[in-house]
């Protein structure tokens, strides 16, 4: 069954490029989506070139919510929490939410 987690991030200071592509490979291995959320901007953390763009104009000392869906949302969610733990700090952790049905939904 698919689940739907999030996490509230505050970023430090910018991110390089090494992190950028961390986080890309990271969320191309997850079997599911990975969006990255801020000021009312979202980006699928698969498709680099939006995820480089977006990341190039965060500032830092903001707010970065991270979205996971998928069957394994919470140890997926967990792995980029502990992966921007070393620039951000965890503000807080979302609640599970379960997709029972394949159509879509709106947040």
């Amino acid at each position: 069954m698919k689940e739907i987690m999030s996490s509230n991030v505050i970023v430090q200071k910018k991110f390089s490029m090494k992190k950028m592509l961390e986080i890309h490979q990271v969320a191309k291995k997850i079997n599911g989506t990975t969006y990255l959320y801020s000021k009312q901007k979202t980006v699928d953390a698969t498709v680099l070139p939006k995820l480089v763009s977006f990341l190039l104009t965060f500032e830092p000392q903001s707010t970065l919510k991270i979205i996971v869906e998928g069957t394994e949302a919470e140890t997926n969610l967990e792995k980029l929490t502990t992966m921007l733990t070393n620039d951000a700090s965890v503000v807080q952790i979302g609640n599970k939410r379960m997709l029972q049905s394949p159509g879509s939904f709106q947040l």
